[in-house]
């Protein structure tokens, strides 16, 4: 895709033209989930390790990085096929009102190469991400070029728990909805730090997920390092 391709160019670009203020150096970690569910649909088998990679920052509001999704066991072959590897690519700027972001979706195999007949890294699926804060609501709206599909997702907090609830509509083949459109996404979640040391508190988040359109349920639970 030409214009994945020309967004990541113009990132770098974006980064060149700015005036640079404090360079803040580069910065990763990562969770283990029990499994991975992603507005309203679960993929692949078993839990996974979802690694992050930051850059350094060269402009305030502005943030280049990587995310991926692995999982950590193969459950004796029959499912091995489905297991879902995710290897994302993305840019983030910070307007102040609101945050604008591209992601470049890629699917590599088990072994990090990537399918010929498939997207490669630089020639994934993108999406554009627009997110803003409306008082104690949390707006975000994604939209897949190529596919047409789009998502919105409003989140709030109640009682201490995170409320999250996201509608998808699909356009080119089936993404969120089958082929249609509805909610996809209902999901109440919370966070809470375990002590280890004096110095050290053990991030664990947890979230129940409902998606009304597929009728499924699911219950995620994860830490942080």
């Amino acid at each position: 895709m030409k214009l994945i391709k020309n967004s990541i160019i113009l990132s770098f670009a974006v980064v060149l033209s700015f005036t640079t203020t404090e360079v803040k150096a580069q910065d990763f970690g990562a969770d283990v989930v029990s499994s991975y569910v992603w507005r309203g649909t679960q993929f692949g088998t078993g839990p996974a390790v979802q690694p992050w990679f930051t850059l350094p920052e060269l402009t305030s509001g502005l943030e280049l990085g990587v995310w991926g999704s692995f999982p950590l066991s193969d459950d004796g072959g029959e499912h091995a096929s489905g297991q879902t590897y995710e290897l994302d690519l993305y840019a983030s700027y910070d307007f102040g009102p609101f945050a604008l972001t591209i992601t470049n979706y890629t699917f590599p195999t088990a072994t990090g190469a990537y399918d010929p007949a498939s997207y490669e890294l630089f020639d994934g699926d993108m999406e554009v991400t627009a997110s803003a804060s409306l008082g104690a609501i949390g707006l975000t709206v994604g939209y897949f070029t190529d596919l047409e599909a789009l998502y919105v997702e409003a989140g709030t907090t109640v009682a201490g728990m995170d409320l999250a609830i996201g509608y998808g509509s699909d356009g080119d083949g089936a993404f969120y909805a089958g082929g249609d459109s509805g909610l996809v996404n209902v999901s109440l979640g919370g966070s809470k730090d375990i002590k280890i040391t004096d110095d050290y508190s053990l991030p664990l988040f947890g979230s129940f997920i409902y998606n009304p359109d597929a009728e499924a349920a699911f219950m995620v639970v994860g830490m942080s390092f």
